[in-house]
């Protein structure tokens, strides 16, 4: 039912990696403009690397769910949050600001870009006000059961959905300064 979190576009992502790990070593003294962010040519395999321990954990969300162990759902709920916030926060400290920067020249993909950032702040609070919801609450009945299994798979189809878009559309904008001159 969850196969969707395991499939990923491994080729894909292998390649963006090879390619974030191909740059040239002067590329990592390649700041954005007006700020002291270099570009890091392993931050694209980092969050690669992110995106599988968060399908990871949430394979396991699902399969203590199917077991119907709450404290394990909350346990695997409250990493999957960490796991989800420090993502988060790589992103928009180290990713955005270095792209909102880097395209200030190439309006179309700045353009891009920020809908992404937009997009990714509406999801990360849905999934916080999800994550809240069951990790905060007592002992669960069944209709609490069913809620559960319902929000899990809609919360697990839009992480897949923005995995698979940030994968192929918004990691390819990543690179050092000089190629955007």
């Amino acid at each position: 039912m969850f196969e969707f979190l395991w499939k990923t576009k491994v080729s894909h992502s292998q390649s963006n990696a090879n390619k974030s790990a191909t740059q040239p070593d002067n590329t990592e003294r390649s700041s954005a403009p007006s700020t002291q962010l270099h570009f890091d040519p392993n931050l694209v395999s980092q969050l690669l690397a992110d995106h599988q321990t968060l399908r990871g954990v949430f394979g396991d969300i699902v399969i203590a769910m199917k077991l119907k162990d709450m404290g394990l759902v909350k346990e695997k709920l409250d990493k999957f949050g960490d796991e989800l916030n420090s993502h988060l926060l790589k992103e928009n400290v180290r990713f955005y600001v270095y792209l909102e920067h880097s395209l200030k020249n190439d309006p179309e993909s700045a353009a891009i870009m920020l809908g992404f950032r937009r997009e990714m702040q509406q999801i990360g609070k849905v999934v916080v006000d999800f994550l809240h919801k069951y990790t905060t609450e007592g002992d669960w009945n069944e209709a609490m059961w069913q809620g559960f299994q319902q929000e899990v798979g809609g919360i697990g189809n839009v992480l897949t959905k923005r995995i698979q878009k940030e994968e192929s559309t918004l990691y390819p904008l990543y690179l050092p300064q000089q190629d955007y001159r």
